[in-house]
């Protein structure tokens, strides 16, 4: 029981740790918070919009992104100098896991809630429908009588 308290305490230091030594104001680190908030913003119009062809191409884009994220994490620590002052692709993967995946992932669960809610809604619509339906049917056959 002591292992796990141990474990759990040492992945939160390591988590912060991440989160405070990280060079926020980097151009590449500016652009990824950049394409996440957009993201986020497309997920709330899509639902408002009801544009599910979008809302379905951006999910199976970050699906696709979270798919190869190893390999884009060995990509990047292969070449970090090109875009980074500071090595951040460690073998584990938690800075990518952190940065670029968690906020995908939040994103893909904002969609399906979306859509969940869309189909809730559709099908309330649709017994609705029945049900004045079926009224107005049985009003029409006690006129008749």
């Amino acid at each position: 029981m002591d292992l796990d308290v141990e474990q759990y305490e040492a992945h939160r230091k390591l988590f912060w740790d991440v989160i405070y030594k990280t060079d926020w104001s980097e151009s590449w680190l500016v652009a990824v918070e950049t394409f996440h908030v957009l993201i986020f913003c497309l997920v709330i119009l899509c639902h408002r919009a009801s544009w599910h062809g979008l809302s379905g191409f951006i999910f199976l884009s970050l699906l696709a992104l979270m798919y190869f994220a190893q390999h884009l994490n060995t990509l990047a620590a292969e070449r970090y100098a090109l875009f980074s002052t500071e090595q951040y692709f460690d073998s584990d993967g938690l800075f990518i896991t952190l940065i670029v995946l968690l906020p995908c992932t939040i994103n893909c669960i904002l969609f399906i809630i979306s859509w969940l809610l869309q189909s809730w809604n559709l099908m309330a619509d649709i017994k609705c429908r029945q049900i004045r339906i079926s009224q107005a049917a049985s009003a029409g056959d006690k006129k008749r009588d």
